[in-house]
């Protein structure tokens, strides 16, 4: 009889195992289904181009980098998402209004930008241990679509300054010239905006 117990106590403890061990496996699968569905997470279309999950896990990781470096840790909670998406489209605008004015930065020009970034962080224990567990080949790659970007935005601002110079044939001084470009930067990036194909496909 006792055998009996043992027998019967022994396949309950194997059924419940294999139960507990089901249910983590379902659980453990459910989070990996949750997690790649993130990763495969579409907010927008811009251009054709669109904005994925790792771009948004770049912008969010790229202010909390700003914070920790300007000495502000405790503010290292990412922009909420739309802000972020609407960061990308004016970068997105910006190398759009570039191409329409002809110019645009080289890979030099980015390259050596990018190594006097490096250099000037170099020391930096926080840079380096935040980039490297964000992936620093990732980083970079994308820092240096930023900086494709920047070069190009600044390229932008002196075409208009040499426009402006034109049209006023140097009467006007290089502060009010610059103050006239910069306007018009911006008015042109809101049109730059508006003009570029985005669908917005996260709310």
């Amino acid at each position: 009889m006792k055998m009996l117990k043992y027998m019967i106590l022994l396949i309950f403890l194997v059924v419940a195992a294999g139960c507990n061990n089901q249910e983590g496996t379902a659980a453990t699968a459910e989070k990996q289904a949750e997690n790649q569905n993130k990763s495969d997470q579409i907010y927008a279309s811009v251009g054709g181009k669109k904005i994925a999950q790792e771009e948004m896990d770049y912008e969010c990781f790229r202010a909390q980098l700003q914070n920790a470096l300007s000495n502000n840790p405790k503010n290292d909670t990412c922009p909420p998402e739309k802000t972020l998406i609407t960061q990308i489209v004016e970068l997105r605008a910006v190398d759009y209004l570039a191409e329409l004015k002809g110019v645009s930065a080289t890979e030099e020009e980015v390259q050596q930008r990018m190594d006097v970034i490096k250099q000037d962080l170099s020391s930096s224990a926080t840079f380096k241990e935040m980039i490297a567990s964000f992936g620093e080949e990732k980083f970079w790659n994308y820092e240096k679509q930023r900086y494709f970007t920047i070069i190009n935005s600044e390229k932008v601002k002196q075409k208009l300054i040499e426009e402006e110079k034109e049209k006023y044939d140097d009467q006007k001084d290089d502060e009010t010239l610059k103050y006239n470009a910069k306007k018009e930067f911006d008015d042109l990036l809101v049109e730059a905006v508006g003009m570029i194909d985005t669908t917005i496909f996260y709310e």
